[in-house]
């Protein structure tokens, strides 16, 4: 019981890491599956916000990656992360 406890914690923190069951599973040599099952029966889910495509755009950006690597890594067109940026360039703040 202790071990699936100790594995449990180590899932609970792969996942707020921003993993995805296969890399989880990976990483902890155990399936994908268990992996789903932890999450959904620890209620992970349920703490977490999903971020939006534009948002992922935004934090790549930030940690200085290129408009053709975020549109790679996101599989979005160039044109549009560009379109993103510039149209929150032209926001005004609050």
């Amino acid at each position: 019981m202790e071990l699936k406890a100790k594995t449990l914690e180590k899932v609970w923190a792969y996942y707020l890491r921003g993993l995805n069951g296969k890399e989880i599973g990976k990483l902890l040599d155990i399936s994908p599956r268990t992996v789903q099952r932890y999450i959904s029966g620890s209620g992970c889910r349920e703490t977490l916000e999903p971020k939006t495509i534009h948002q992922k755009a935004f934090e790549l950006s930030a940690q200085g990656h290129s408009y053709a690597e975020i549109a790679k890594k996101l599989r979005i067109s160039k044109t549009t992360v560009y379109l993103w940026h510039k149209k929150r360039k032209q926001q005004p703040t609050e």
